[in-house]
């Protein structure tokens, strides 16, 4: 844990270096939130300073506004260097009440978008707030969550959660450390006549594979769950349990098993859970049980196929909830769960196994970013991305598995990649995450290609979303080009970005506007056959540099003068004014250049 304890700091370190005229960077727990949206919320690095709140606010440290799912995330954190323990009154009073009370009054002075973001949508019923609380050691601090569980049960909008130094590294690499392989569980049932048998031998089906339908109690979901926690068995298959990280919770399900009156009919609104396991035990009926549960049976090494969101908001909730009254809350709360046994080591089942988990994924509401990770294009462009000395990471878990691929073989990847950033003016690297390519990164500098700058900034969001115009841009310009171009492409972006952290106002160029400038003229109309030989040389770089941060500073000093001084921020989350843009550009070329 060390480590990574280590590793927070040398990033930060990075950020100061990298970053020295920035205010406030110099002071670790103010660049703390700078990694914290870097890190896990994935925020442009041009939009992460203003979401930073005075690091003494007390109130709110930092925050991010997801508009299309009307969710805000309130940021705290405590960058401790030692064994310091969050206290009991800072969780009561200003981690849950301070900054919640002040933006529900209209009185949060802070931040302006903030406050009219929560203010329009807080009456909204799909609108949610999550404070989450970051601590850099492992003093837990059990009253505090005790007071966090309260707050959860009796605020069905807002979800608390506090992340000590072992969850912000689960939540960094996207994976939960496992410890166990197999684990067995107990699915309970009213009684037999709750449980459907599907018994392809009894019945004479065609099917070779067992399977049951079970009406079973939310609790046994809950402990499920939880028992696989702690033993640390991976209870998600791999292909879904990589995105559970940020968004597990459906607000839907959350609300529901929330309202007491309205947890009675959570099975008739839940669509299900489908479980894949190597073994169905045998139906074990009880004459009387404490919670009248009278059927059980065992399944081993079960894997949750389908229904991920399902059983994260039902641990959130009852998690909350004191374990002597669990059964009595929720004893008319019911969940239909699909059992499947089957044996993966068999070539015809593994292939059956494998089509469960994609088809029934690809029916139903999961995360839309649920098949990103296996997605062929993306797969081949990481394998081919990787001979050149570029590591693509399609899921957070890649950083590890190429971190400890790589990080005593640098050697390798320099030579491969030496040359290339030389050309594009970039220095040599020193580690790995030094040529780490994020995915949403690399689609969004496509979509400024293809789209514009302004779509690149203003629908990060939709880069990962499934069938999403901007997905489909992005998949479709990969599918069409060499992943030669799209190396080009995304280094050019990398040698804007260095130039512009390196330029006084750190500012100049804006990245996505450079690419998009480029596409435009330099590609002649976006034509993406034309990028390796408008970048074929490092004087063409420079060229391209140069003209473009010449071009986006007089762009940003006429947008201010025409848009009543609207600054900097406001500019890039806008669309850009391309008549401005190109007489800008004309301007530059005929009297700078």
């Amino acid at each position: 844990m060390e480590g990574f304890r280590k590793q927070i700091a040398e990033d930060i370190k990075v950020y100061q270096e990298e970053n020295p005229n920035m205010p406030n960077i110099l002071k670790d727990e103010w660049a703390f939130n700078y990694w914290i949206l870097d890190k896990l919320f994935y925020e442009d690095e041009e939009l992460i300073e203003e979401k930073i709140i005075d690091y003494r606010d007390m109130g709110i440290d930092a925050y991010e506004i997801y508009e299309d799912t009307k969710e805000i995330y309130l940021i705290q954190n405590k960058y401790y260097e030692d064994t310091s323990k969050i206290t009991v009154d800072y969780v009561q009073n200003n981690f849950l009440l301070r900054a919640i009370t002040a933006l529900e009054n209209g009185t949060y002075k802070k931040s302006n978008e903030l406050q009219s973001f929560f203010t329009k949508h807080k009456g909204e019923s799909d609108f949610a707030v999550y404070l989450q609380l970051f601590v850099t050691n492992n003093n837990y601090v059990p009253a505090a969550e005790e007071y966090v569980k309260k707050f959860n049960l009796t605020h069905p909008k807002y979800h608390a959660k506090i992340f000590y130094l072992k969850d912000i590294e689960e939540r960094y690499f996207g994976e939960v450390k496992q410890i166990k392989k197999n684990i067995t569980v107990t699915i309970e049932s009213v009684n037999n006549g709750t449980i459907l048998n599907i018994n392809s031998k009894n019945y004479k089906l065609a099917n070779v594979i067992d399977a049951k339908y079970v009406f079973t109690p939310v609790v046994s979901v809950y402990r499920l769950y939880r028992d696989s926690i702690e033993k640390g068995y991976p209870i998600f298959d791999m292909n879904i349990r990589e995105y559970l990280g940020n968004k597990g919770v459906n607000k839907d399900i959350y609300a529901t098993l929330l309202d007491e009156n309205e947890r009675k009919n959570f099975f008739y609104y839940n669509n299900g859970i489908t479980i894949i396991c190597d073994k169905i035990g045998k139906i074990d009926t009880r004459t009387s049980s404490a919670n009248n549960m009278n059927a059980c049976f065992n399944i081993d090494n079960p894997q949750i196929v389908n229904g991920c969101q399902t059983v994260n908001s039902i641990y959130e909730v009852l998690k909350n909830v004191p374990p002597e009254s669990l059964e009595k809350e929720f004893k008319d709360s019911f969940v239909m769960l699909k059992i499947l046994e089957i044996d993966r080591e068999k070539s015809d089942q593994g292939i059956l196994y494998r089509n469960i988990v994609k088809y029934n994924n690809s029916q139903n509401a999961i995360d839309e970013k649920t098949f990103v990770a296996n997605a062929t294009e993306f797969t081949r462009v990481q394998r081919e991305l990787e001979g050149k000395g570029f590591l693509l990471l399609i899921k957070q878990s890649d950083k590890n598995s190429f971190f400890e691929k790589y990080n005593r073989k640098i050697s390798v990847l320099k030579e491969l990649n030496a040359e290339r950033l030389k050309k594009f003016g970039l220095d040599e690297m020193k580690r790995p995450v030094d040529v780490y390519i994020p995915l949403e990164k690399l689609l969004q500098i496509i979509n400024a290609f293809m789209s514009g700058g302004y779509v690149a900034y203003k629908h990060k969001n939709n880069m990962l979303k499934f069938n999403s115009t901007e997905y489909n841009t992005a998949v479709k310009f990969i599918k069409e080009t060499t992943t030669e171009r799209i190396l080009e492409l995304y280094l050019l972006y990398k040698r804007a970005e260095k130039t512009k952290k390196d330029s006084p106002q750190r500012r100049f160029p804006v990245p996505y506007y450079l690419i998009d400038g480029f596409a435009k003229y330099e590609c002649e109309n976006r034509n993406k056959d034309k990028i390796c030989d408008a970048l074929s040389d490092n004087g063409k770089v420079e060229q391209i540099i140069k003209l473009y941060s010449a071009v986006t500073t007089l762009y940003q000093k006429d947008y201010e003068k025409k848009g009543l001084n609207r600054d900097y921020n406001h500019m890039i989350k806008n669309p850009i004014d391309y008549e401005m843009f190109d007489a800008m550009r004309d301007t530059v070329i005929s009297v700078v250049l």
